[in-house]
């Protein structure tokens, strides 16, 4: 899960292989809630954990604004599929030997993509948001 701010900070958080509730609360909880301002809106895709009653009652008590009715696995709504693509190609390119060295790399390739990158695919979710009702909901070119 990667998240940043206007200000340049981006993070990513490693998540367990299966996740809960509970886990993804402490995700939240590591990922969301340290960078959060008032007014944000959180995208998720609404995974079972997301919409627990636990998950909802946790975000609410801290806050976290997001869409309840956002279309699950929507890639073509979700800017963080591009960036996932750009941190896979530029990872793949590295040889590693350990799990430690490939986290390690994963944080240094996601603070070489520049806040410019993500300004611009932010300022592009309008245009995703038309062309998926255009296309009521199927692919798009995104």
């Amino acid at each position: 899960m990667e998240n940043h701010k206007e200000d340049g900070t981006k993070i990513i958080i490693r998540c367990p292989d299966r996740l809960n509730s509970n886990a993804y609360m402490d995700v939240l909880n590591k990922g969301v809630l340290p960078i959060q301002y008032r007014n944000d809106i959180f995208q998720q895709h609404n995974a079972p954990c997301h919409k627990s009653r636990v998950v909802s009652s946790f975000m609410d008590n801290f806050g976290i604004c997001c869409f309840n009715d956002w279309p699950p696995q929507s890639p073509d709504l979700n800017i963080i599929e591009a960036l996932w693509s750009d941190l896979r190609g530029s990872v793949s390119k590295c040889r590693l030997a350990t799990i430690k060295e490939l986290w390690r790399t994963c944080e240094d390739k996601l603070a070489q993509i520049p806040v410019k990158k993500i300004k611009k695919l932010c300022e592009s979710l309008h245009r995703r948001i038309e062309k998926v009702i255009e296309m009521k909901g199927r692919n798009t070119h995104y």
